[in-house]
């Protein structure tokens, strides 16, 4: 015959599932509390004190002092040709010349644009990695749930992306030839406007820059 001694009674029953639930949320709670330290490690490695919009247009504008000048010289160079074919054809103060000098000009303009929109892509480029970075340091820490291994992977991280210089390469050549004087040789059967339009549809007068080669 069973007495009633012969188990634990409710009450201790109850204390003990109280205990073993009380366990389980400090344990939690230790989880969450290293969790949120590692969170807080990270999130301040790769905030502004090491990535800001400074740090940023640094990369941007080392792209840009690098590519910006060798352009200019293309560009310098392609106006001086351009100028003495010109003078050889005898154009150097026909409407033609202010026409081509015009294209040079205008493609000028454009390959700037290219050039910045290249730096901006690049520098943008490099945001997503960094924050590839950042995200690969939240998984470790989520895996490891140890918040020094992965401030400490995640430092290693911001050391070598502070490195980061942009990929610069020498320039290939922004400028193609034009015909010099195209639109005044075929003038005075179409009309200088028409010649104009003509010359700027032809394969001569599209592409990148268009101006002489000497």
């Amino acid at each position: 015959m069973g007495g009633k001694g012969s188990g634990p009674s409710n009450n201790q029953m109850v204390q003990f599932e109280m205990q073993q639930a009380q366990e389980a949320k400090d344990k939690e709670n230790l989880r969450e509390a290293r969790l949120n330290q590692g969170k807080t490690a990270i999130d301040t490695l790769f905030g502004p004190a090491n990535f800001d919009d400074a740090f940023y247009q640094k990369y941007t504008d080392a792209n840009l002092n690098y590519n910006l000048p060798q352009l200019s010289d293309q560009y310098d160079k392609a106006k001086t040709g351009m100028g003495y074919d010109l003078a050889r054809a005898g154009l150097s103060s026909s409407t033609a010349a202010g026409y081509d000098m015009g294209l040079l000009d205008k493609q000028n303009a454009v390959n700037e644009a290219a050039v910045r929109a290249k730096a901006d892509t690049d520098t943008a480029a490099l945001r997503q990695s960094i924050a590839s970075e950042q995200q690969q340091a939240y998984n470790q820490l989520y895996q490891t749930e140890d918040p020094t291994v992965a401030a400490n992977t995640a430092a290693t991280s911001v050391a070598n992306a502070q490195l980061t210089q942009p990929n610069l390469q020498p320039m290939q050549s922004m400028f193609t030839p034009i015909a010099i004087g195209l639109s005044s040789a075929i003038a005075p059967a179409y009309g200088q406007y028409t010649a104009n339009q003509m010359v700027a549809k032809s394969p001569l007068g599209q592409g990148n820059v268009v101006t002489s080669q000497t």
